[in-house]
């Protein structure tokens, strides 16, 4: 028999009980979400949220005492708040409900398509998230130098980027390079996700250090490094479209 899919659960804050009502309808016919709090205003949102476990929350904006803005400028000072969704009537605040990190923006009245929108943006949000930490990321890495016996511990954020010259996988440091009991594959499943991505075949580069990219007349590109303007990092056609669009556009 198939097991049920684990339930995301969400907290809706709204002072209008009708509005609560409709947008718990809406959510819980979707199998991967669970409505389990209801919160009439702000400060009752984040009381609840501090005795239960719930990964989103759905805020009107326009509640009376502490209002949905102030009430997710509190949790973004949490160290794991949930994700925000705003839900209001109002479009004016959207460009501030972005700058409070909020996950999407939702206008009443509720349409059931641009919803099932937002819960798969958050699903997809949250699958990434728990495969991030579930990866066994190394906080330290072993490697020495050529003709060295001695071994060294390298800080992951220190190096500028790993690359592959005659079968090895090679560290470059600000000021030296260390070669790493690795392939770049390993690499990859150990090094943190949110700083470290492959450019080209043979290169793995720390995001930390760019500073700027350069095309080339062949439709690759070079990345040039913060404070190592002589260094030119390689990043492939085939690589560029993904680091496009974790960089921002160039």
């Amino acid at each position: 028999m198939e097991s049920s899919p684990k339930k995301i659960k969400v907290l809706i804050a709204d002072d209008e009980p009708l509005a609560r009502e409709e947008l718990s309808r809406l959510i819980n016919k979707n199998k991967y979400f669970r409505v389990i709090e209801f919160a009439s205003g702000g400060q009752e949102a984040i009381d609840k949220l501090k005795k239960n476990t719930v990964e989103v929350v759905f805020l009107d904006i326009d509640m009376p005492g502490l209002s949905g803005l102030e009430a997710a400028s509190q949790l973004s000072r949490w160290e794991r708040p949930p994700l925000v969704v705003f839900a209001t009537a109002h479009n004016q605040y959207a460009i501030q409900a972005f700058e409070d990190n909020a996950m999407d923006y939702i206008l009443k009245p509720y349409e059931p398509e641009r919803l099932e929108k937002t819960l798969r943006k958050i699903q997809k949000f949250l699958a990434a998230e728990n495969s991030r930490i579930q990866r066994d990321i190394v906080k330290k890495l072993v490697g020495h130098k050529k003709n060295s016996k001695d071994r060294m511990m390298i800080d992951p954020a220190e190096v500028l980027y790993f690359y592959v010259e005659y079968s090895e996988i090679r560290a470059r440091l600000a000021g030296d390079e260390v070669i790493v009991n690795a392939t770049l594959k390993q690499l990859l499943n150990q090094l943190d996700p949110d700083h470290f991505a492959q450019t080209h075949k043979s290169y793995i580069i720390n995001l930390n250090k760019v500073v700027r990219v350069t095309p080339m007349f062949n439709g690759n590109f070079e990345i040039i490094l913060k404070d190592h303007a002589d260094i030119r990092v390689p990043l492939s056609r085939r690589y560029a479209r993904i680091l496009k669009g974790r960089l921002g556009s160039w």
